[in-house]
């Protein structure tokens, strides 16, 4: 857990998340708004609440954004508080070598400096050495689906920091904001940053 909330770590973090320019969750506090606070202030503060237990995420917020592609479905979003998004990304920072050691070559979502340019220079490539089949598959609502004991225990193999596990359970039980009231979910994961 010590990890998490270095000052490095966190900056690192801040900056992630400052890059995706992103919207307010329930606290409705601004990038701009945290700016004009002080990063370094906030950083701080979440800092000594990390390692001190006190630190406690907020219910995100739920919005519903339409399907690429597809006219009349809707997407859940969560959009968790900037402050919480910043823990997120740090966490996220702390598991990406981790995690990303055991990944296989030919996998390209969601993993750092991999991007669909990449992968389709894979598909090129196979194309040029005579390979001509493409199986494409998408698994319907895989992130909402994702059953909280397991994804933890699936972590647990790999992470034993007691303190850091607590948080992750934290950020996942923190649940979300739908039409006025707090849902707390046993399945479902956020896409990004953490899991």
């Amino acid at each position: 857990m010590d990890k998490v909330y270095r000052r490095d770590v966190l900056w690192r973090a801040w900056v992630s998340v400052r890059a995706n320019n992103g919207a307010p969750g329930i606290d409705r506090t601004t990038l701009a708004e945290i700016e004009e606070y002080g990063i370094l202030r906030l950083l701080d503060e979440l800092a000594v609440e990390l390692r001190d237990g006190r630190y406690r995420p907020l219910p995100a917020r739920r919005v519903l954004i339409p399907k690429p592609g597809l006219r009349g479905d809707w997407r859940p979003l969560s959009i968790p508080s900037v402050r919480d998004r910043i823990v997120q990304a740090a966490v996220k920072i702390v598991f990406e070598p981790v995690f990303e050691a055991d990944m296989l070559a030919c996998s390209f979502g969601f993993r750092p400096r991999r991007s669909a340019h990449d992968a389709l220079q894979v598909l090129m490539d196979e194309h040029g050495r005579g390979r001509r089949w493409v199986v494409e598959t998408d698994i319907a609502d895989y992130f909402s689906a994702i059953p909280h004991q397991k994804l933890v225990r699936a972590i647990e193999e790999r992470i034993c920091d007691q303190s850091l596990l607590k948080l992750l359970r934290q950020v996942l039980r923190a649940g979300v904001i739908e039409e006025g009231q707090v849902r707390r979910e046993v399945t479902g994961s956020p896409q990004v940053p953490i899991c």
